[in-house]
């Protein structure tokens, strides 16, 4: 009778996680949710030459892919990571602040890394810094806001997330908080990828050595493990404004130096 009991209990249990985890994925967004939708889309308008079709497409996919992020981010079991609360007035003020001033940090620490080690050994490393340098500061400012809106979409909040939730279902960690292991595999992973990515923008600028391939790995990678992490932590928003602060050490500051 008691192992009934306890069997029945156990039941209502795991019936009842199913049914928050399924609440979790369906329930309608919140305000905040559809206003970052609308940032990713004006991200996507922005990212394209103006034209009667490719911006409202660049716009609607970049929107879309916000909307399936979120729901994967959900899946993924990678809320119960988050190490707060979401904030809420001033404290998110100070929040996004401490995220872009890290951001700011990272971006300044690869900077003088590219700067004074690896720029003397491969000079062709400070060919993006100055070609950014031709730019006008205005132009330098939407490529920041356009590159740390859409990769953190595209790395982390999708292709992370993916990557943790098919990870979890694998091991039939379903419904429970991703373990470091899981975490930080993906953290990886989409890092990696994240690396790899920045490797044809940096072959229109000069010839791919090995030692500016490896540059490029490294430096990137060690970027998208830092975004990867704050974004399992802290959320897509600090992710977001953490890459944002690293651009501008290169964008703004690097031109400078």
């Amino acid at each position: 009778m008691v192992l009934t009991v306890e069997l029945e209990q156990e039941g209502d249990r795991e019936a009842a996680v199913h049914e928050d985890r399924t609440l979790v994925v369906t329930a309608p967004l919140p305000v905040s949710t559809w206003a970052f939708v609308a940032v990713c889309a004006l991200a996507g308008a922005l990212a394209v030459p103006v034209g009667v079709i490719a911006s409202p497409v660049s716009t609607l996919v970049a929107g879309l892919v916000a909307f399936l992020g979120l729901r994967l981010w959900r899946w993924s079991e990678l809320p119960g990571s988050l190490k707060t609360e979401a904030p809420a007035g001033f404290e998110r003020v100070v929040r996004h602040a401490a995220s872009l001033g890290l951001g700011l940090i990272l971006g300044l620490l690869l900077l003088g890394v590219i700067r004074l080690v690896i720029e003397p050994i491969v000079p062709a490393a400070g060919a993006r810094i100055a070609a950014a340098a031709a730019l006008p500061i205005w132009r330098r400012v939407v490529i920041i806001f356009v590159a740390a809106v859409s990769e953190e979409l595209v790395f982390r909040l999708v292709l992370l997330s993916v990557v943790t939730g098919l990870t979890m279902r694998l091991l039939r960690y379903a419904g429970r908080r991703p373990g470091r292991g899981v975490a930080w595999g993906a953290i990886g992973l989409s890092a990696f990828a994240f690396a790899a990515v920045h490797l044809p923008a940096w072959s229109a600028v000069g010839p791919l050595s090995l030692g500016l391939v490896l540059m490029v790995l490294t430096l990137n990678g060690l970027g998208g493990v830092v975004f990867g992490y704050v974004f399992v932590t802290r959320g897509i928003v600090a992710a977001i404004w953490a890459h944002a602060g690293a651009d501008c050490a290169i964008q703004l500051i690097g031109p400078l130096t």
